[in-house]
């Protein structure tokens, strides 16, 4: 089932704890909370691990489905996006330069589109967001 992954990263940090310590905290593997962290999906049961040791409800890791609800040019709520965050590999230019990791530096992203107008908004994983802060190739304006 999708989870709310940014919000899990989130509480784990404001907890001042590593991914090892997570695991520690939940009873899950490291593997585990690595995935869930990554790709935004978990079991009932790990969802359930990880909002006792986080202290959380469950209802609170249920993943946003309509991040981008309304549409910021039509005010549509016909919005759908892909079912998980995923490396771009297109020819060319890498989307976000710099911000992946492994050889090719691929960053993870999340696409939304509006069904109405077709306004489409790309979404940074919060591993590859982490990334942005720390790195010297890109600058907050």
């Amino acid at each position: 089932m999708k989870i709310n992954a940014e919000l899990i990263i989130k509480l784990r940090k404001s907890k001042h704890w590593t991914q090892e310590e997570l695991a520690i905290a939940s009873g899950l593997n490291v593997r585990t909370i690595q995935r869930i962290e990554s790709e935004a999906s978990a079991s009932l049961e790990s969802k359930k691990s990880l909002a006792s040791a986080l202290g959380a409800s469950i209802q609170d890791l249920d993943f946003e489905e309509n991040a981008m609800k309304p549409c910021p040019i039509c005010q549509s709520d016909d919005i759908y996006q892909y079912k998980e965050y995923f490396q771009y590999t297109g020819v060319g230019e890498e989307l976000l330069p710099k911000l992946g990791k492994g050889v090719f530096g691929v960053a993870k992203i999340c696409p939304f589109v509006c069904s109405e107008c077709g306004y489409t908004r790309l979404m940074a994983s919060s591993e590859t967001r982490d990334k942005l802060v720390q790195s010297e190739h890109w600058k907050k304006i």
